[in-house]
């Protein structure tokens, strides 16, 4: 069952790291997730998307793809922005004021038209130009065994899709662990004691285009070890924007 706002936020302890900011007003940040590609939004292959309730449907040349969940594990949600005077840079060159810490938290995609609430925390004032995580395998050795009690499906597995590939049915099972780094179009500001809406926009319709953007791979040919495993993991990559997003639609302001 997917986790709701009000479970995930029950459930795990959202930390600001606040460093040498500690004394510093605060606002709102929230983050939600999308997955339904706007007109044109990506460069990839414009594959016909079908909305049906809690499903994606793609079709890309003679395939089609109808995916009825997908599973990402997250953690290390931060906001980055240039170190200053009272924020100094931690070892990655980073403002520590920003940071939000989360997670491992296991998140359900949204597949059908609406962008979902996933996490809101509160935040140093200052402005921010990327948001930083880690795509994250799961495993009891890590200290992940809560997750993995309640998962079983999602030791040593980030990310995981289930559907039917022209009709027949497969998994999907990642063990792709990556960090993160999106820039925003524009900076974005934390102001006191204000609201700021962020969206992060998985394109999930571009994971399993072929190559030459002609087809859609089978999913259960990209699994560990499988013919298409590099190739979907790079789409991957290469599928997540983040941006404000005020009026929460999904779309980049």
């Amino acid at each position: 069952m997917p986790i709701s706002r009000v479970q995930l936020l029950t459930a795990v302890t959202l930390i600001t790291g606040l460093g040498a900011c500690s004394e510093s007003n605060m606002g709102e940040v929230s983050l939600q997730l999308a997955t339904r590609r706007a007109p044109m939004m990506s460069a990839g292959p414009q594959a016909a998307l079908v909305s049906a309730p809690g499903q994606l449907t793609i079709v890309l040349g003679p395939d089609e793809i109808v995916l009825d969940r997908v599973q990402v594990v997250l953690r290390k949600i931060r906001l980055d922005g240039a170190p200053t005077a009272s924020c100094a840079e931690d070892a990655e060159g980073d403002a520590q004021c920003g940071e939000v810490r989360l997670g491992p938290v296991l998140f359900d995609l949204p597949l059908d038209d609406e962008a979902e609430p996933a996490v809101t925390a509160l935040v140093p004032v200052g402005v921010y130009d990327r948001l930083k995580f880690q795509i994250h395998k799961p495993s009891n050795a890590n200290g992940d065994a809560t997750l993995v009690a309640e998962h079983p499906e999602m030791e040593d597995v980030s990310i995981r899709a289930t559907g039917t590939y022209n009709g027949t049915p497969f998994v999907f099972a990642s063990d792709l662990t990556e960090v993160e780094e999106l820039s925003f179009a524009e900076a974005v500001e934390v102001a006191e004691d204000g609201e700021l809406a962020l969206t992060l926009h998985v394109d999930a319709a571009d994971w399993f285009a072929n190559e030459s953007g002609t087809g859609l791979v089978d999913p259960a040919q990209a699994n560990d070890g499988e013919s298409y495993e590099s190739e979907v993991e790079q789409n991957i990559r290469e599928s997540f924007r983040a941006f404000r997003d005020a009026d929460g639609d999904g779309v980049d302001d």
